[in-house]
């Protein structure tokens, strides 16, 4: 069963600004869709610092599903990611 992405976030001034190669391009589209996927609208700043943990392989879809179903703020998901 295929559902339909309804949240959209393109966040195109942050892919001219963040995206130099297509290792980046890949973790660039991992983030936006991860954030699409839990309906969260990401500041610069978040989606920034999403960046740089997808690109270490951390587990971003568990942190923003805590920011999407218990209204953490991403410094908050950070910490209970790390200390989980």
């Amino acid at each position: 069963m295929e559902c339909a992405m309804e949240y959209a976030i393109d966040y195109e001034h942050l892919e001219d600004e963040l995206v130099a190669s297509f290792e980046w391009d890949r973790h660039f589209n991992k983030v936006k869709d991860s954030a699409n996927e839990n309906s969260l609208e990401l500041s610069d700043e978040e989606f920034k610092g999403f960046l740089k943990l997808q690109s270490r392989d951390k587990d971003i879809k568990w942190m923003m599903h805590k920011m999407s179903a218990y209204k953490l703020s991403f410094m908050d998901a950070l910490i209970a990611y790390i200390t989980y």
